[in-house]
């Protein structure tokens, strides 16, 4: 089917679910005067195919952004080349992955010669023993050595014969950025670092562009995809500890990485793109050996779980088995908003499997008869809470009449569509590391609403992503993949009940916004991870309580963020989830370089 065809259809469709969103919350009424005015500003327009959405760093002024982005960058890493010490160089050894590809490979090598740091040596490893036995005479003079993939024994003692104080693997066809071991180099000169990774880019038609501005170190989102390569330094004394497997030289990268990470956590992220490679392609065969890769990793750090594909292509998912059913209390603040609540409880007593569950509705002074006399008709748990619309006293008031160990806090705007959606969230909520977790939550027109939350240096916070499409594969696949953040939204946010308590629950400052960003902050200053799964969704049309209980929610949107940004100050040097380099929308930050 044609764009055109398919996107008549995906009107048609959307209208459809606004049409019923609409008459199902507002009624009939209101519908029609969203019909008046649609039709005033819009006429026969309104039934015209949207146009093909274009993310920022697609649209024709991104590319202009990112060539000057890399004139700051190469002006400012030459000041710094002065910075390098005479003496007491590490020594480099890098390990070319050879497809045998003769151009690539020189393409590589010849990135590899002009870095302005020399001190380093060049193995080849072909990728497989056919190609070595092409490959034993090589011409290039760099080239120290090729090592023979024959078995596991003979590899792994031909690799960790080289002496040297770092590894670096690339793929033939990589290329280096000139100043890529300088920069490095410079980091390591004043930290200790077991690993170090950068960002990278796409070289299209000798031209860089499609940059990869990546989180700092996200394990969640590691086993999803490996985001560490394509250029990455590993202290020798950690490579030298991995056993290497011949029959995954097609994810060599990963499966090391992978045996890497179990020996430290001392990884960090050079924020500038320091590699370039050729445009990716779906390999099936590469996906699997990923997924038993992923597999083995799990086992051998003792999590059950199993490998499964993820929502798009070349990313995975980690579906982390239920090995117990701990109680969840689902907390739910509330005020006269009669159809969107009863929307809501409907959706969870008709379709969550997980049984061990109990609902507590916080009444914020409805005075509206339908909804009391809704409240006798239920035979759920019901705490009045007087005052105005807190959203953090509420909860908290809510959990201290509540029975389970696992806290869900949900907005009565939201709608379950999985019927396993508590059971995903459970089962990556008990993980030790964890401390909370979030769904994807999506408008009724199947766009994104939520798929984590991330923090500009302003201390702003907002959704990457929203208004994508719900599958998406935009930004490196990066909105549809597990991983860590920041915060999720408190829309659909499930907390471990012991931390809860021992951080001290919602600071009750936050009234209105901010709370469910505060709350994930103080977990993870706690030590736990916060968590986003987009593999279930909830429908979240947006704020409805909020709106209708707070005339006042702009001025005091104002004074939540004074606040937050006061006590969360080290976001002013960048989220650590979400790129420096970004701005809104993964758009390249209009900062000066020199301040990034």
């Amino acid at each position: 089917m044609s764009y055109i065809g398919y996107s008549r259809i995906k009107k048609i469709k959307k209208l459809y679910l606004l049409t019923k969103a609409i008459i199902g919350n507002w009624g009939w009424k209101y519908f029609f005067y969203v019909v008046r005015l649609e039709f005033k500003k819009q006429g026969l327009s309104v039934f015209v195919p949207d146009k093909k959405p274009q993310p920022s760093y697609l649209q024709k002024h991104y590319q202009n952004d990112y060539d000057q982005y890399l004139k700051h960058m190469h002006q400012n890493l030459s000041n710094e080349l002065t910075d390098l010490p005479d003496t007491k160089l590490p020594t480099i050894t890098i390990l070319i992955l050879f497809d045998g590809d003769s151009k690539k490979l020189e393409l590589t090598m010849n990135s590899i010669q002009k870095q302005y740091y020399k001190n380093w040596s060049v193995i080849l490893l072909p990728i497989n023993l056919q190609i070595f036995e092409k490959t034993t005479k090589t011409n290039n003079s760099n080239i120290k050595q090729v090592i023979s993939p024959k078995n596991n024994k003979i590899f792994t003692e031909q690799i960790i014969k080289s002496k040297s104080d770092f590894f670096c693997i690339l793929k033939s066809g990589n290329l280096l950025d000139e100043f890529a071991f300088s920069k490095t180099i410079l980091y390591l000169n004043h930290n200790d670092s077991d690993l170090i990774y950068s960002d990278h880019d796409v070289i299209k038609e000798n031209h860089r562009t499609y940059p990869f501005f990546k989180p700092d170190w996200s394990p969640y989102l590691f086993r999803s995809m490996d985001f560490l390569s394509p250029f990455c330094l590993i202290k020798t004394q950690i490579f030298n500890e991995i056993h290497f497997e011949v029959k995954f030289l097609n994810c060599f990268e990963y499966d090391v990485l992978l045996k890497c990470i179990e020996q430290t956590n001392n990884i960090f992220h050079i924020s500038l793109p320091l590699c370039s490679i050729p445009q990716l392609t779906y390999s099936k065969n590469k996906i699997e050996s990923n997924k038993e890769i992923i597999q083995n990793y799990l086992n051998r750090i003792h999590i059950k779980a199993n490998v499964e594909n993820g929502i798009v292509k070349n990313t995975l998912r980690v579906n982390y088995n239920l090995t117990s059913k701990p109680k969840v209390s689902i907390l739910i603040p509330t005020r006269n908003n009669y159809k969107i609540l009863k929307r809501c409880i409907e959706s969870i007593e008709k379709k969550t499997t997980y049984s061990n569950k109990e609902i507590i509705i916080i009444d914020n002074n409805s005075d509206n008869l339908q909804v009391k006399t809704y409240y006798d008709s239920l035979s759920h748990k019901i705490i009045n809470f007087n005052g105005n619309f807190n959203f953090s006293k509420m909860n908290n008031l809510a959990v201290k009449h509540s029975s389970g160990d696992l806290l869900l806090f949900l907005n009565d705007d939201t709608k379950v569509l999985d019927s396993n959606w508590l059971e995903e969230l459970v089962s990556i909520c008990l993980q030790d590391d964890v401390g909370a977790v979030g769904p994807k939550l999506i408008f009724s027109d199947d766009t994104i609403q939520h798929a984590g939350m991330v923090f500009l240096k302003t201390g702003s916070g907002f959704h990457p992503g929203m208004r994508l499409e719900k599958n998406t594969n935009s930004y490196h696949n990066i909105v549809n993949v597990m991983h860590d953040y920041s915060a999720v939204t408190g829309a659909c946010l499930l907390v471990k009940k012991n931390i809860f308590n021992d951080i001290g629950g919602f600071d009750n400052q936050f009234d209105v916004y901010y709370g469910d960003s505060d709350l994930c902050l103080k977990i993870i200053d706690a030590g736990y991870r916060v968590v986003y799964t987009p593999f279930t969704e909830l429908l979240h049309e947006g704020s409805n309580t909020i709106h209708f209980a707070h005339a006042g929610a702009t001025f005091f949107d104002v004074e939540n963020h004074q606040i937050f940004i006061k006590k969360w100050s080290y976001l002013k040097t960048g989220d650590p989830f979400y790129n420096s380099n970004l701005d809104w929308d993964y758009s390249i930050s209009k900062i000066p370089f020199e301040e990034l």
